[in-house]
């Protein structure tokens, strides 16, 4: 876990490391777009586990909570990447709100900036009228604690 400083404190981050492989590449041999929302999703669930949060199994059992998915993601490609080279994904939260929050995700590889991110989430539960249906609900309080 890292930390970065912010206005008035330190910024809870989690840096999650990547190896490209070829078949993150387009024909070009260059990191098709796809993958950075991929890993910037991985790196979200890394992001949680470091601080300490259970799975999303768990949450479910335990409170309901089935995850956070996406209500809105954002990317920028700043500079390519190919294959056999390692990327640096540091991800925070930048903004809790009561029922969603904001992510950001910097790719780096080295000190070159490859691509930023930047995605809204909710906690979600299941609807009890639609099981298939899902809500979004207060973020936990003890999990904005924990994720700093």
């Amino acid at each position: 876990m890292d930390g970065a400083a912010l206005e008035g404190g330190v910024r809870r981050s989690h840096v999650m490391r990547y190896r490209i492989a070829f078949v993150d590449c387009d024909p070009a041999q260059i990191v098709h777009f796809s993958n950075y929302f991929r890993w910037f999703d991985t790196s979200s669930r890394e992001f949680f586990s470091a601080c300490g949060v259970p799975s999303w199994r768990d949450t479910e059992r335990a409170s309901g909570i089935i995850g956070t998915p996406l209500v809105d993601a954002q990317a920028s490609f700043r500079n390519p990447a190919t294959y056999g080279e390692d990327l640096e994904i540091e991800t925070w939260v930048e903004q809790w709100n009561t029922k969603s929050f904001v992510m950001r995700h910097v790719a780096r590889r080295g000190e070159t900036l490859i691509a930023e991110g930047r995605d809204i989430r909710v906690f979600a539960k299941r609807d009890a009228a639609d099981p298939l249906r899902i809500r979004a609900v207060e973020i936990p309080a003890e999990y904005r604690e924990m994720c700093g």
